[in-house]
């Protein structure tokens, strides 16, 4: 049997941006998934969308590059594109909830053991 390697997040997250198709708005959960912003093919236009309001954003800012005003819903820093938007988070779930989103990538918190979604509670 031939030895399992272990996929890096950088590499999942390149495979996965590739499925991501021209005219798509693609909204990044929070951990991994917010890394495929940098991995969208330049030559397609992918609308990424965060939770918390920031759409139609780039990859995430490198460092010298920061506006602390610009972050995705996992609060990392990322790049203004033209035509960017920031709109209320409640707004941003009516795009959920309304169907306009193509395809959301979740992350390991969002998924149950048996692949449901998940409902955690942080404890009090």
């Amino acid at each position: 049997m031939a030895e399992k390697v272990k996929l890096e997040r950088q590499a999942m997250c390149d495979r996965l941006a590739m499925e991501f198709q021209d005219g798509w708005i693609v909204n990044l959960g929070v951990g991994m998934p917010t890394l495929c912003s940098n991995y969208s093919d330049p030559s397609r236009e992918i609308i990424n969308h965060a939770e918390n309001g920031v759409i139609g954003y780039g990859p995430l800012a490198k460092e010298g590059e920061e506006d602390r005003h610009l972050v995705n819903a996992g609060g990392q820093k990322v790049t203004p594109l033209p035509g960017m938007a920031c709109v209320h988070h409640a707004d941003s779930f009516m795009m959920i909830r309304g169907g306009m989103i193509d395809v959301t990538v979740m992350g390991a918190y969002e998924v149950a053991e048996n692949g449901d979604f998940a409902n955690w509670r942080i404890p009090s």
